[in-house]
């Protein structure tokens, strides 16, 4: 269980990080861009190159949070195929503990016929001894 805490916990740990990340350069950016005493000309190039650095920086993250999700979508798959063999597994000796009890049902169904046909064909004999001794 701890290691699913850790795992999930990595998870929002990183989603935290990239947002707090972006959120940070953001503000960063815009604080800057105010507070710079610069002409219109050169404020308006350095917020291209900033816009340009943000959306690089954001393809960054972007390509890391991709990454560490198919790192998980890959993990789940071999995880789900592993648990599908063993219950491929688990149904295979459940048929084969089936067909092992049938077998027992079966020969000792057999053997409870006979016991049945003898006692029958006794109470048949004594019917008979009955009949012929009253006639």
């Amino acid at each position: 269980m701890n290691t699913e805490k850790e795992k999930s916990g990595g998870k929002n740990n990183f989603l935290g990080m990239f947002t707090a990340l972006m959120v940070g350069l953001s503000a960063g950016f815009i604080a800057g861009v105010l507070l710079a005493p610069k002409s219109g000309k050169e404020t308006r190039k350095q917020i291209k190159e900033k816009s340009e650095e943000l959306i690089e920086k954001s393809k960054e993250g972007f390509d890391m949070f991709t990454g560490k999700a198919r790192e998980y979508v890959d993990k789940s798959k071999i995880k789900l195929a592993e648990m599908k063999s063993k219950g491929e597994e688990f149904v295979e000796r459940g048929k084969e503990k089936i067909v092992d009890i049938s077998r027992v049902i079966g020969s000792r169904a057999g053997e409870v016929k006979k016991k049945i046909e003898k006692v029958v064909e006794k109470g048949k004999n004594t019917a008979k001894k009955v009949e012929d001794d009253l006639s």
